[in-house]
């Protein structure tokens, strides 16, 4: 997507001194309500709202009639907070007189005379309302104006501004947060609910559920046959792509399954028996001709898209069909803006964009805590996270009561990647103000890169009476600022997660069909779908698959195991490093059978969070090398090491460079990490990856602990708040807590995606250099020994040859 609707308005809140209240009625502002005027958001202290505001529902909550919130929470936090995303409507549903509805519950701390929430459709104002609810849920209605609707795409922008009630330090900006309530927020249609989507192109308009999901629903009667498998992984795929779906959820249900609940799109698949076993009254078939069209049949849940064809080639033309109206083909861009808009810049190499483009807008900011994010995305073959940067030339300014020591700090993908400090004592003017990123925290797929101010001023520090309500312009950044790629090594590595769920490598680069290998009955291969239309989304295309692999081809193409951990092979186990299947103690009760409803993140808290350094990975993400006995392992192994001095410095001197540079010399006794990996007991859905028996071919395994816990589970796993957060060797997914324990590759492979030309062969050179410093060191001696002999011989040639 390029520039989106409201890209160029949205303008930016502006937190100002009280003044003249001449100004501010509401009367005063001429054409408010018309298309493209977009009100100015002041803060005056002890003046009304300058627009006509949101008023509390007080005969009881409406039930929206779609919901909107695309996530399980959403969650703005801080003084000042942005979230934009895409939501889609049928041009019967924007026809009518629509109402917004906005429910939502904040802290207690929230000032609410100073404190609001804005809404904008499409660049254009809709409602701006005063944070008022501490003590729970709130709905506000507000007409949304005809003609700020349009069928298709619609750019939803919420702006928060919050102010503390009493303090005035940077620590007390954490305390403030809004919180959409998912069940209350959406759009009311007058007259009820819009008929569902009757046209292949309105397929984004199925929506979302209460929890930011979209459900494909398969109606299928009777056994699951491999052949039928590898449809449903091939039409999920097309249907995520067709609808843009950010989450989408594949289940298979078989007919009369009921209502339909919101956010789900019902799907009968395959050949003209499968299609009257499943349906009333099945459409007629065209001759070799594929069928993908919506019809209406009770049988089918009411509303279904059928997509069939006489035989199975037919199918996965109609199948073909789907996927190619996708209309994603942007060489600079990757589809996330139905949960986050912008759609995050994609960068091959060199380059740069403009905060403008980012969707990061010009902002004059008066608070303690400013947070500006944005998403960056890298292929697959992204190799440079251990030599190379980015650079952010930062245009922006700050006030002379700023004191020396405020700090920005660029945050990527909740690590701390730089900080600079403002030091000028009098304010100063950035223009041009190179911030280096260095390349470690990024990945291949998306990235999230976040500025954060932290503003000192004296005045708050004595927190007199009424200084909260003080709002002087204190910093400014402008959407002239850029970030600048600079070149990085192209070379795929095997095993690597973050390349597997971030753009579907190896399988979706592979000429061959994905080779999958599972067990065919409906928690598996719906749980083989979901993760199947994730990668696809990842990918931005599908790719074919081959349900029934030949057991001689697996030792030499890429293979997806799925199913649970009893069935997986040991052999298979042992080549993607996990432990035996007997080994693993799994809980096996319904604790661990969960439905996927546990704690969630907001998708603000995956990306929008603020960072700790020291506490991130206890927090979210566990790291560790070997198969999770280090206490033991460092209590033994000092006391081994005891009676050799010599052995316990080196080993010492081992953890010191590991512990400070985050470099391992590879010390004898410092191991290598080449125990099988055991999962956690709580583990949900457990990821590995490794090399085929005899060859260099990638295998992924993808298990749980039944096929039905698998199922529910990896809904809730493929969620981008988790899917972005997984790399490594393996990967153990908690779905109760949304804890992850990553596993580190210690044998990674080089896999050529790229032609090694001199450039990119020295950029792959000082990685992999940076990557082994033991070899580097040794390789720089024996450069420096050969020197000095051919110097030496050089000199005795000469001397010899003058005498």
């Amino acid at each position: 997507m390029k520039n989106g609707p409201g890209d160029a308005t949205g303008a930016p809140f502006t937190m100002t001194a009280p003044g003249p209240a001449g100004g501010s009625d509401a009367t005063s502002a001429p054409g408010a309500a018309a298309p493209g005027y977009v009100a100015p958001f002041q803060m005056l202290p002890g003046q009304p709202v300058t627009t006509a505001p949101a008023k509390a529902e007080v005969a009881g909550p409406m039930v929206p009639d779609r919901f909107i919130v695309p996530g399980p929470r959403l969650r703005l936090e801080g003084e000042s907070v942005s979230r934009s995303w895409m939501t889609y409507f049928t041009q019967q549903e924007v026809e009518r007189p629509v109402t917004l509805l906005i429910g939502y519950v904040n802290a207690i701390y929230v000032m609410p005379e100073l404190s609001r929430l804005r809404v904008t459709i499409n660049g254009q104002f809709v409602t701006e309302i005063a944070i008022t609810s501490p003590q729970g849920p709130t709905q506000v209605k507000a007409a949304i104006p005809a003609g700020v609707l349009r069928a298709g795409g619609n750019l939803i922008r919420l702006d928060m501004q919050a102010v503390h009630r009493t303090d005035c330090s940077i620590e007390s900006t954490y305390d403030l947060w809004l919180e959409l309530d998912n069940a209350l927020t959406g759009v009311a249609f007058a007259g009820g609910p819009a008929a569902p989507p009757a046209m292949v192109d309105d397929l984004p308009a199925v929506g979302v559920d209460v929890r930011g999901s979209t459900h494909i629903r398969f109606i299928h009667a009777g056994a699951i046959e491999p052949n039928y498998s590898a449809q449903v992984l091939l039409a999920a795929q097309a249907l995520a792509l067709r609808g843009r779906f950010s989450h989408p959820v594949v289940s298979i249900v078989g007919p009369d399954p009921g209502p339909t609940p919101p956010g789900t799109l019902n799907v009968v698949l395959g050949s003209p028996e499968d299609l009257r076993n499943a349906m009333a009254f099945p459409p007629p078939m065209a001759t070799n001709q594929p069928l993908v069209r919506f019809v209406n049949d009770s049988r089918a849940g009411g509303t279904a898209l059928v997509i069939g064809g006489e035989t199975a080639r037919t199918v996965d033309a109609a199948i073909d069909r789907l996927a190619s109206g996708s209309g994603l083909a942007n060489d600079d861009k990757v589809m996330i803006s139905s949960r986050f808009a912008p759609d995050a810049h994609f960068f091959t190499g060199a380059g740069s964009v403009r905060f403008s483009e980012l969707g990061v807008t010009t902002q004059e900011f008066s608070g303690r805590r400013l947070r500006l994010g944005f998403p960056i995305a890298l292929p697959a073959d992204f190799y440079g996270a251990a030599n190379g940067q980015a650079r952010i030339l930062l245009d922006a300014a700050y006030a002379p009561s700023v004191r020396p020591g405020s700090q920005l700090s660029v945050y990527v993908n909740g690590s701390l990647a730089s900080a600079y400090m403002l030091t000028e004592r009098h304010g100063g003017l950035m223009e041009r103000k190179v911030i280096k990123v260095p390349l470690t925290h990024f990945r291949a797929g998306i990235n999230r890169v976040w500025i954060e101010v932290m503003l000192e001023v004296d005045a708050d520090k004595i927190c007199g009476p009424g200084a909260t309500l003080v709002r002087q312009q204190r910093f400014v950044v402008f959407d002239s600022s850029e970030f600048v790629m600079d070149d990085f090594a192209r070379i795929g590595t095997s095993p690597n997660l973050a390349a597997f769920v971030g753009r579907g490598f190896p399988y979706f680069h592979s000429a061959q069909p994905v080779a999958v290998v599972m067990r065919h009955d409906v928690p598996t291969v719906a749980a083989a779908a979901t993760v199947m239309a994730r990668l696809a989304l990842a990918h931005e295309g599908t790719t074919l698959v081959d349900t029934a692999p030949s057991p001689a081809s697996l030792s030499s193409r890429p293979v997806l195991f799925i199913g649970d951990i009893n069935h997986i092979p040991p052999d298979v186990l042992r080549q993607v490093g996990v432990v035996d299947a007997s080994k693993i103690r799994w809980l096996a009760d319904p604790a661990n059978d969960r439905t996927g409803q546990g704690t969630t993140p907001t998708w603000d808290s995956a990306i929008a969070s603020t960072p700790n350094p020291a506490a991130m990975l206890d927090q979210a993400v566990r790291v560790r090398s070997g198969s999770g006995n280090e206490a033991i392992y460092d209590r033994w192994r000092d006391e081994v090491v005891s009676e050799s001095y010599v052995s316990a410095e080196l080993l010492h001197f081992q953890e010191w460079v590991s512990r400070t540079f985050g470099i391992s010399l590879g010390l004898p006794g410092a191991g290598g990490g080449e125990e099988p990996f055991t999962p956690p007991q709580n583990t949900s859905v457990l990821m590995a990856q490794g090399f085929a028996l005899n060859s260099n071919a990638v295998w992924t395994l993808i298990a749980g602990h039944t096929a039905e816990s698998l199922d529910a589970a990896v809904n809730e796993f493929t969620l981008p708040e988790y899917w972005v957060k997984v790399y490594g060797q393996a990967a153990a997914f908690d779905d109760a807590t949304g804890q992850m324990e990553i596993r580190m590759a210690t044998d990674r492979r080089f896999v050529v995606t790229q032609p090694l030309t001199p450039s990119n062969l020295r950029l792959i050179a000082a990685n992999w250099l940076s990557l082994n410093i033991v070899t580097y060191a040794l390789v720089l001696i024996l450069c420096c020994i050969a020197f000095a002999i051919v110097t030496s011989l050089l000199l005795r040639r000469r001397a010899g040859g003058r005498g």
